[in-house]
């Protein structure tokens, strides 16, 4: 069933060389994460999209051939410099230091004095937009901190960190120990009198030459079955099961300015307390790193909105709930929260949006994705029915509520605008995990010191370099031990190819069973080009749905089995071979596409509906039947 007329799609014709005299006036891309092509097709059919149906029948809806690896800000980058990570650089959530074999993060670089810098240079279709004079404004679009996108007004997305410099982590304030052991800090509280005060701690902060974490107290008060609070002069009062409003927090750290911050509670029990502090967020109203450019448009943000909202590059509080510190329920209140923040904020531009450019990202829908997978597939180690029944179809409802945001966006946009909804990726569910350095060591490839055995030997602390030919570490990322390149590399460069080889011959081979958890292992040669192909890992491990790469070794652990089961609330995933998780595009255009046609002809597509030429390194537009 279509909600209303079609798009008139009359201004440009398929060819990229036969444009009509006017392009579009404007260019809209709404970005929403993880929205799966599969999905599409059963939530259309059930007529859960009209809007995106509406879309669809006036233009084009196609699946996009993902990033390989098909992860978040590997597609992001591709998806908006129009090309592959050989010429951006990002080829990996997590890749190795240069020099070392310590992971570290890609959402940005290292810069001079440990000042981040962002994380590629690769001209994007925003730029191209803004270098030709067009408004142009970018919220939230992923990898985008600090701002670099050249006269483009931003708001950074995933990657942007909170107060400390850093994504973010909960802290949990208890009576009891139950929640030691969580990746969150654990505090322990005692109440005297019904009244306890603790520190909540900030950035670092100089104090007598020395650095210390610069601290605010937070005071609570167990009343009348309710906790009261008190926290940067803001008071209230929760009861189990209830979220604060934001609270801002400023810290003093005897350098320049305080330092500002908002911040949340959740209180998940009484008594025994059981209190979670959201990560330290900054302040969109007093920013104290780059988050956005202007540096002013955070704050004009913070007043359109009529206060402050989350700034941090995933502020849906993932890990509180995987570590059983936060319940179904508040989890999904938090990303409620979030996406109408995002939905606020893409009011605000679409009632100003004349003509440029403009794109909002949304992401909660991949965090969703992430957490619930496990109630809507019944093989899940951790389904559980009477849990799918109360909760409902979480993810279904929440493309649902996407699906109402394009309606908005169409009736907003007009026949002058050329409009994209797309996503990165696709999803799957995740019920089996794969250790590939625990495979590695058992092969005879990585050499281990003597070391405890119940050690999960995380950042490779106890790897044996000298006899060590091949580790692991990312999502799906294997690096030969290259003698020249590597710090302690052994492996002879004329070997290295017939080592290659060997070891893409033997994983794909792999067996859990019956299983065949490896889909392919892809040689960096065959999938990227560019300056930069080099620094990408020698080989690129996909794995089968439902299997996934284990998350010790992501971080370069060496222990635990090789195959184990997944009982992690984080149940669904797209860190998988890039065949099955491709993304989706919906569009007004008349596109010359077929299902599959790569996610890097989208930059240039967005070009030229505003009558610019791409940037030289952009794949060929889809407005072509190339």
């Amino acid at each position: 069933m279509l909600c209303g007329e079609p798009f008139s799609t009359a201004r440009l014709s398929p060819n990229r060389n036969s444009m009509s005299p006017k392009p579009f006036r404007k260019a809209l891309v709404l970005g929403i994460d993880g929205l799966d092509p599969g999905l599409c097709r059963r939530l259309l059919a059930a007529g859960r999209l009209p809007h995106l149906a509406r879309l669809a029948s006036g233009g084009r809806f196609v699946s996009l051939a993902t990033s390989n690896p098909a992860q978040s800000p590997v597609a992001w980058t591709s998806l908006a410099t129009g090309t592959n990570p050989g010429r951006h650089g990002i080829f990996d959530f997590i890749v190795r230091a240069p020099g070392t074999y310590l992971p570290r993060l890609s959402l940005t670089r290292p810069g001079p004095g440990g000042a981040p810098l962002p994380a590629y240079d690769c001209e994007t279709f925003f730029e191209v937009a803004a270098k030709a004079g067009l408004p142009t404004t970018a919220v939230r679009w992923p990898v985008s901190y600090p701002p670099a996108f050249g006269g483009a007004t931003v708001l950074s997305g995933l990657g942007a960190p909170d107060v400390k410099g850093r994504l973010g982590n909960y802290v949990q304030y208890a009576e009891e120990a139950d929640g030691q052991g969580g990746r969150g800090r654990f505090v322990p509280v005692r109440f005297v009198d019904g009244k306890a005060t603790l520190a909540v701690e900030g950035p670092m902060a100089v104090v007598a030459g020395r650095k210390t974490p610069a601290v605010v107290p937070l005071a609570l008060a167990r009343q009348d079955g309710r906790l009261d609070y008190t926290l940067g002069g803001q008071s209230g009062s929760l009861g189990p099961g209830q979220w604060s409003p934001y609270l801002s927090v400023r810290f003093e750290t005897g350098q320049g300015s305080p330092v500002a911050g908002v911040t949340r509670l959740w209180l998940g029990r009484l008594e025994p307390l059981e209190l979670y502090l959201g990560p330290i967020q900054i302040d969109p109203a007093a920013p104290c790193l780059p988050i956005a450019a202007p540096a002013g448009y955070a704050a004009e943000l913070t007043d359109a909105l009529g206060g402050p909202y989350s700034t941090l590059g995933m502020p849906e509080e993932t890990k509180g709930l995987t570590d059983g510190v936060m319940t179904d329920e508040a989890f999904l209140a938090l990303c409620d929260d979030v996406t109408r923040e995002r939905e606020a904020m893409l009011d605000f531009e679409l009632g100003r949006f004349r003509e440029g450019l403009l794109s909002v990202v949304f992401d909660t829908s991949d965090r969703i994705q992430h957490c619930f997978w496990r109630l809507a597939d019944q093989t899940h180690p951790l389904y559980d029915a009477a849990e799918a029944a109360r909760l409902g179809p979480v993810i279904d409802d929440h493309l649902a509520r996407m699906d109402a945001v394009v309606g908005k966006v169409i009736d907003a946009a007009g026949d002058d605008t050329a409009l994209f909804v797309c996503s990165d990726h696709g999803f799957c569910s995740y019920t089996r995990s794969i250790s590939l350095n625990a495979w590695l060591v058992r092969q005879g490839y990585m050499k281990l010191k003597p070391h405890d055995s119940t050690d999960s030997g995380e950042l490779f602390r106890h790897v044996d370099w000298s006899a060590t030919r091949a580790f692991a570490l990312g999502f799906g990322s294997v690096c030969l031990n290259v003698a020249g390149r590597e710090q302690q590399g052994i492996v002879p460069l004329g070997e290295a190819d017939a080592l290659a080889g060997e070891l893409a011959a033997r994983l794909t081979a792999l067996a859990d069973g019956p299983a065949s958890p490896i889909a392919a292992v892809h040689r960096r040669e065959a999938l990227y080009s560019g300056p930069l192909a080099g620094e990408a890992p020698d080989l690129i491990v996909g794995c089968r749905p439902p299997y996934r790469l284990a998350w010790t070794s992501v971080i370069g652990g060496t222990g635990g089995e090789v195959f184990a089961d997944n009982r992690q609330k984080w149940s669904g995933d797209h860190c998988v071979d890039a065949s099955f998780v491709p993304g989706s595009l919906f569009s007004n255009l008349p596109l010359a596409a077929a299902d599959g046609v790569s996610q890097t002809r989208l930059a240039a597509t967005v070009c030229r509906s505003l009558g610019l030429p791409p940037a030289a390194h952009m794949d060929d537009d889809l407005l072509s039947s190339s």
